[in-house]
Formats: structure tokens, C-alpha cells, sequence
């Protein structure tokens, strides 16, 4: 295996064992540790969680290391506001514009995550929840995906990352929202496929903006 794809490798698991607390939010990032916790050397560490600092998951604290970025209800406000000044303005240039392959695209993206929403009904798992984020952030992925901007799906992808941090946290919280999240999907689907813009932007936006609303209870 290349050094690059180790480094990639690497990379995933550390970025998912902080979305989905495995590395709580201000842990100190020990490189002896995470050393042996993912087997790798430590210029590769170094190398990976640089990278993670320019994600928003990892800091550096002065001449002391590494540590989680720690999450906070107006860090959650600013993402929330990104996410929704990204993911509306893609959707409504994928609305104007997307062909039949954007339709493709949103269709079997929705296939996906609603299929992993039904199981999810029956069982709750970890592996259900990191197929269901894997889903999810194809699907809103997807829906913006005839944008025109390689850029702004990068920045998407990125601010849904950090987003989603404090998704897991939510759900854990507060649990799956169950038949309410599977319709919330489902109409953005229909929606957008309807070419209904209006309608699909403010389904969109309510449904982003509930996972900040019950944050705060």
C-alpha cells in the first residue's frame, strides 16, 4: 500500500472516530497513542492531522500538540448558516439547470438513504449510523451536484462534514427522528425532482435547520 493511501486511510478513520465520539471534542491528540491505536508512523500522523486542522476537526495548541476541535452551539450556528447559504444556492442552480443524469443521481442517492431510514427503524448500530451518514451526505451531495462549480461541491462537502459532527451528536442525544427524517427526504426528493424550487428550498431549509432547534433542548 502507497504512503499516500495510507495516509488517506488513516485520515477516514481518524476524521470518523472524531464524528462519531470515539475522540471526544477537546481530547489531547497524543501521537504515541494514535500511533499504536491506527498503526501508522508518525510523520504520516503528523501529516494527517495537519490535514484534519485544515478540516475544522483537529487544532494545534501552541507548542502543546494536537486536540479534538471541541463543539459548541455557535460553532453549530455558523455551519448551520453555511450549509444552508451552500446547499440552497446548489440546489437552485441544479433545479435550473441539472438534466436527466442530475435527476439519475438524486433518485438513486435517495434509493440508498431511505433503504439504510427503514432499517434504522428496526435497529439502531453504529454501522447503521455511518452507512446512514455515508448516505445522507451522498444524497444532499447529489442534490446539488449540477451546481457547475467543482469548488463549491468541495465546500460543501467539507462544511457537511463538520455539520454532521453535530448530527451524530443529536442523534445520540435525542435519537433518530424516525418517519419524521424519512418524509423530510422524500419530499426534498420529489421536490427537486418536480422542479418545484420554492417548495423544495424551504423543505430543505426546514429540514436543516430542525437539527439545530433540538440541539438547543
Amino acid at each position: 500500500m502507497s504512503s499516500s493511501t495510507v495516509a488517506e486511510t488513516v485520515y477516514n478513520e481518524i476524521r470518523d472516530d472524531i464524528l462519531y465520539g470515539e475522540l471526544q471534542p477537546g481530547v489531547k491528540l497524543k501521537l504515541e497513542a494514535l500511533r499504536e491505536r491506527y498503526s501508522v508512523g508518525v510523520n504520516t500522523l503528523r501529516e494527517v492531522l495537519n490535514r484534519l486542522v485544515a478540516s475544522g476537526f483537529v487544532f494545534v495548541e501552541g507548542q502543546k500538540g494536537f486536540r479534538v476541535v471541541e463543539t459548541s452551539p455557535s460553532n453549530f450556528k455558523e455551519l448551520t448558516a453555511m450549509r444552508l447559504l451552500l446547499e440552497r444556492d446548489g440546489l437552485a442552480a441544479s433545479i435550473k439547470h441539472g438534466d436527466v443524469e442530475w435527476e439519475a443521481r438524486v433518485a438513486a442517492a435517495h434509493h440508498k438513504l431511505s433503504t439504510v431510514e427503514k432499517q434504522m427503524l428496526e435497529r439502531d448500530s453504529r454501522e447503521l449510523t455511518v452507512r446512514w451518514s455515508q448516505y445522507d451526505r451522498e444524497f444532499h451531495q447529489a442534490l446539488i451536484s449540477a451546481c457547475g462549480s467543482n469548488l463549491h461541491m468541495r465546500l460543501h462537502h467539507e462544511i457537511f462534514d463538520q455539520f454532521r459532527r453535530y448530527v451524530v451528536i443529536e442523534l445520540k442525544t435525542h435519537g433518530f427522528r424516525a418517519q419524521e427524517i424519512i418524509d423530510e427526504h422524500r419530499e426534498i426528493c420529489e421536490l427537486s425532482l418536480a422542479r418545484d424550487l420554492d417548495g423544495a428550498i424551504a423543505k430543505l431549509t426546514d429540514h436543516i435547520e430542525t437539527y439545530r432547534r433540538r440541539s438547543q433542548h
